[in-house]
């Protein structure tokens, strides 16, 4: 299921402690739809500090990645693959068995079809939340804290819009982000009745909890996002290249000239980054994605 944290639990496996001494190194890609096995070859490449220069030729790429495979212990996670084509993943995955023993691969997955080509040992399924554990990051998100004990009076609306979440990590912290800092209860029973959770879902099944989030964002914020999502899936920008960017096209709005457009541009990148539209990438922290429901919301 979109949104249930298959990402977030590859990346705690992939920044356990533990890892760095168990392997002798570790590369992330994000495939998402475009699985293009030239760019992967490469990603991998340039995490274990490979120099590709301007080879484009496959062979030389996966003859380059098996001699460093053979070298090492090494753990690779594939996040998000949805092409099922099995001459795809033969094709990519013929470096991997020059790896020592004991190398692993994690894959992430919406798709059925994709775990039964990959896989070498059953698949785990993820489930949603419980209501609880649901509640508690909305409350975290929303109020800065993991229960109501300061807001007493926001607890029923609240456990109310957290049912409408069905479990899904992602659209808790959305709609906690988007009440971050709210107290007043017309704002959270405004949220909890609005329209957009009344509209049936476009084929790209983004979750209901999503669109009123992206309904409530202002229009200069809506205008922002909407630039960054021109970008492909899973592509990693900076945030002063996006502020850059911004400024460039004229999507940011001055204040009374109160800020200067650099600081502007500063705020409106940090207030999407806390209602989860920006998340660090799984690479560095200096570095942001889109989530792929999220990029669908334009």
């Amino acid at each position: 299921m979109a949104g249930v944290g298959k990402t977030t639990l590859a990346q705690l496996v992939y920044n356990d402690d533990r890892i760095e001494s168990h392997f002798g190194f570790k590369a992330w890609v994000s495939v998402s739809e475009d699985f293009d096995i030239i760019n992967i070859t490469e990603t991998i490449l340039c995490s274990i500090g490979a120099e590709t220069g301007n080879i484009n030729d496959l062979n030389l790429l996966q003859v380059k990645l098996k001699q460093k495979l053979s070298e090492v212990k090494y753990l690779l996670v594939l996040d998000d693959i949805w092409n099922e084509n099995p001459n795809y993943w033969a094709t990519l995955s013929q470096p991997f068995e020059a790896g020592l023993r004991g190398s692993k691969i994690i894959v992430t997955t919406r798709n059925r079809g994709v775990s039964s080509m990959v896989g070498t040992l059953p698949a785990h399924q993820l489930k949603e939340l419980s209501n609880e554990a649901c509640l508690c990051i909305f409350t975290q998100h929303s109020l800065g804290r993991t229960d109501f004990n300061m807001h007493p009076h926001l607890k029923e609306i609240g456990e109310k819009i957290v049912k409408r979440c069905d479990g899904l990590p992602l659209a808790a912290k959305s709609l906690g982000g988007l009440l971050h800092g709210k107290y007043d209860i017309n704002e959270w029973e405004n949220v909890l009745n609005s329209k957009m959770w009344a509209l049936p879902e476009e084929k790209c099944d983004i979750i209901p909890a999503l669109k009123v989030s992206y309904y409530y964002l202002s229009s200069h914020l809506k205008r922002c996002f909407a630039y960054c999502s021109l970008f492909p899936k899973g592509y990693e920008f900076e945030m002063e290249n996006i502020i850059l960017l911004w400024m460039a096209e004229g999507l940011l709005q001055p204040e009374n000239n109160v800020k200067k457009m650099e600081e502007l541009g500063r705020d409106y990148f940090c207030e999407l980054k806390s209602r989860s539209f920006f998340e660090e990438s799984k690479s560095s922290r200096s570095v942001f994605v889109m989530h792929d429901l999220i990029h669908d919301l334009t």
